[in-house]
């Protein structure tokens, strides 16, 4: 028979290492879990907005367990029902998936939309040649005339 640990071995807290991957369509985080095994890790969704990772494993050569326990807030955009964890070569690999926005909210919510529709407002206005050459000229008396301003307004 095997011999089985006693329950009240004192525990070594760790932080293991952490590697954050952001891609287009999901998110990924590896944790790099060097000496345990699949059954000594625990992933779970609390709340459907915050993810916990847990292990445990005994450290035969001083009798010990070592333990960690790390709690992440989920951004919002994540698909947590797809959340997808994977254990092989000591890493932890959990991708989740990101919700795909609508192209009616990138319009509403994205501001350089407005600039490109600016823009392009703009281009669709004709000058002659004469007529960008005054405008021109007419912002550096403008910008000069500012300037000299600032300037005596000081002393």
């Amino acid at each position: 028979m095997a011999e089985q640990a006693p329950s009240d071995l004192p525990y070594e807290e760790f932080e293991p290492f952490c590697e954050w991957k952001r891609l287009e369509d999901s998110d990924v985080l590896q944790v790099h879990l060097a000496e345990f095994k699949k059954e000594e890790l625990r992933v779970r969704i609390k709340n459907n907005s915050v993810l916990t990772l847990s292990g445990e494993r005994l450290a035969a050569e001083d009798w010990k367990k070592i333990r960690f326990n790390s709690e992440i807030k989920l951004p919002k955009d994540t698909l947590t029902d797809q959340i997808r964890a994977k254990f092989g070569d000591s890493v932890l690999s959990i991708t989740m998936p990101k919700k795909k926005a609508s192209p009616a909210s990138i319009d509403n919510a994205c501001p350089r939309n407005f600039i490109s529709g600016v823009k392009s407002s703009l281009a669709s206005l004709k000058f002659s040649k004469e007529s960008a050459v005054a405008m021109a000229v007419a912002g550096l008396i403008l910008a000069s005339g500012a300037y000299y301003l600032i300037e005596n307004a000081a002393n």
